[in-house]
């Protein structure tokens, strides 16, 4: 399984070199000049997010053009909103017009596991399948519970779609797919930030927030830089 760091403008020299793709926060990209800089040098395979914000919108698809056409390529993940099947397939409908069916990743949405299942079949010809790491759950819910959860949704998934885990949720949850050869990615900060925390990635997380925001506002110190170099190293032995 390949492996995408989010790290803040600040840490992107530091953190990147150890990330096999790009994942690029749309949101950030049209805001930053230094963030859009860096990413545009890369020359790494690059997955467009549609940057969900703490109130739940994703920026829009004429936001995700400008970002697509800055960088020249990339997967773009449609716009979706949390436990909203209706509303992230009608956005998903709008950005294959734009960008093309195999451009655009489809994010898996629904406030039911059959919503969820309904709003897989449509995604048949996308470039790949995005799985929340909430999906089905609340923000308030055990680490645990969401990797069951989305786990059960992973498996429902065609063997032959390119899947992508959007975010991490426990070391453990891996386990579930052994013998699932196309879950291919995912994507997290979580290494990164537990790191600068001084905490490893094994220990237990009582309470999943995104994580970009508590990055910047932490510091690269010699102290913390071991703890994530070794949160990321453990990470990649979980998913190899």
């Amino acid at each position: 399984m390949k492996l995408a760091l989010e790290s803040p403008t600040k840490m992107l020299e530091n953190i990147q070199p150890f990330a096999d793709f790009d994942w690029i926060l749309g949101r950030e990209f049209l805001k930053d000049a230094k963030y859009a800089a860096y990413y545009k040098t890369t020359g790494k395979h690059k997955f467009i997010d549609n940057s969900v914000n703490e109130d739940g919108e994703p920026i829009t698809i004429e936001e995700l053009k400008k970002v697509y056409e800055a960088l020249g390529s990339g997967w773009i993940v449609s716009p979706d909103w949390i436990g909203d099947m209706q509303k992230t397939l009608a956005a998903y409908g709008e950005c294959i017009k734009t960008f093309g069916t195999e451009q655009v990743v489809g994010v898996v949405q629904g406030s039911t596991f059959l919503e969820a299942l309904g709003s897989i079949s449509v995604y048949q010809n996308a470039a790949a399948i995005a799985v929340p790491y909430d999906i089905l759950s609340s923000k308030e819910d055990p680490p645990w519970l969401m990797a069951l959860r989305r786990a059960l949704v992973v498996h429902r998934i065609p063997n032959n779609k390119y899947i992508h885990l959007l975010g991490f949720t426990t070391l453990d949850e891996f386990a579930y797919y052994t013998n699932l050869a196309n879950v291919s990615s995912i994507d997290t900060g979580v290494p990164v930030w537990l790191g600068l925390e001084g905490k490893g990635i094994e220990e237990p997380i009582n309470k999943k927030d995104p994580t970009y925001k508590k990055m910047d506002k932490l510091e690269m110190t010699t102290k913390v830089w071991p703890v994530i170099i070794r949160n990321i190293a453990l990470l990649r032995r979980y998913i190899s």
